[in-house]
């Protein structure tokens, strides 16, 4: 075992999965363990001196499911970052990983591929925001104006210094302070991406993530796109947190979009970052041109941190 590269535990009642996932993700890289029930994960975490950087598990398991399981490893001093794998048409069990702290989740069947970017993903996170961490630990009031170019590699560090004073002044505990990056992650990406580069879902859709980047970067050189900024306004008060990102693009009729919570629509590329957003957040808004959203947590009261 490499000692250098991160671990991941993979926990799936199914031998085939979690030899499939540990032949890719070794191949790539990464230290895996693999064990078929929560339980013992639980008891490898608390009395093994080994440290897990991602736990990757199947919702449904024998005894102690995937959702529960998370739920404990979230109450963890050190939470570890949880990917879910969710079977067809668990909407609700979905929504619920997301609401208890998962940093993604993948649909079965699932292309081992998706697996691999999403694990970089969230371990690329994780990495940017313990740097985010060593920014001022104690924060009563903050307020603060940022724009941003077309820099897309800032996106998700400049979420995690927008939320890291969150848990430290008692608004939220870790977990909600994780899921209002994520959220905060969507919003700006859809600012960068939909907003000021004016590309449509339906490009990912039709060509793949690959074909999204390409045109992605092709714009950021078109002087239609180059020099438009993203800028966020940031409030944090004793009573709430408040985001609003503004794009210079057209905008866009927000009353149009699918409702996330049908599950036709849930599992679509399109909607599953408008309904993170929506999960994370206390309120959501838009102005009437679309090119303007403005999202709201409100302080939780510590006897519900738990």
């Amino acid at each position: 075992m490499n000692d250098k590269s991160p671990t991941i535990l993979v926990v799936d009642d199914e031998d085939v999965i979690r030899f499939a996932l540990r032949k890719k993700l070794t191949r790539i890289g990464y230290n895996v363990i693999s064990l078929e029930k929560a339980e013992d994960v639980l008891y490898l975490i608390k009395n093994d001196n080994v440290k897990i950087d991602l736990i990757i598990t199947d919702i449904k398991l024998r005894k102690m499911d995937g959702i529960e399981l998370m739920r404990r490893i979230k109450s963890l001093d050190d939470p570890i970052p949880v990917l879910i794998i969710t079977g067809h048409g668990n909407v609700e069990d979905a929504i619920r990983a997301l609401r208890y702290g998962a940093s993604d989740f993948i649909r079965k069947p699932f292309d081992i591929n998706d697996i691999a970017l999403s694990v970089r993903s969230i371990l690329r996170h994780k990495h940017e925001q313990q740097l985010a961490d060593n920014f001022i630990q104690y924060t009563f009031y903050e307020k603060s104006i940022f724009k941003i170019p077309l820099d897309t590699s800032i996106i998700n560090a400049i979420s995690y210094k927008l939320t890291r004073n969150l848990n430290a002044s008692g608004l939220c505990n870790s977990t909600t302070a994780e899921n209002i990056t994520i959220a905060l992650i969507e919003a700006i990406s859809n600012a960068v991406y939909h907003g000021n580069l004016e590309i449509s879902s339906e490009i990912k859709k039709e060509g793949g993530i690959k074909r999204f980047n390409e045109e992605a970067e092709k714009r950021k050189k078109d002087e239609r796109f180059k020099d438009r900024i993203v800028t966020i306004h940031y409030e944090l008060t004793k009573d709430h947190v408040e985001y609003v990102i503004e794009d210079e693009g057209p905008g866009f009729d927000y009353t149009i979009l699918p409702d996330p919570r049908d599950p036709e629509n849930f599992f679509k590329a399109s909607g599953r970052g408008l309904l993170i957003i929506r999960i994370h957040m206390d309120e959501v808004e838009w102005n009437e041109r679309g090119n303007i959203i403005r999202l709201r947590k409100y302080r939780v009261k510590r006897n519900d941190l738990n």
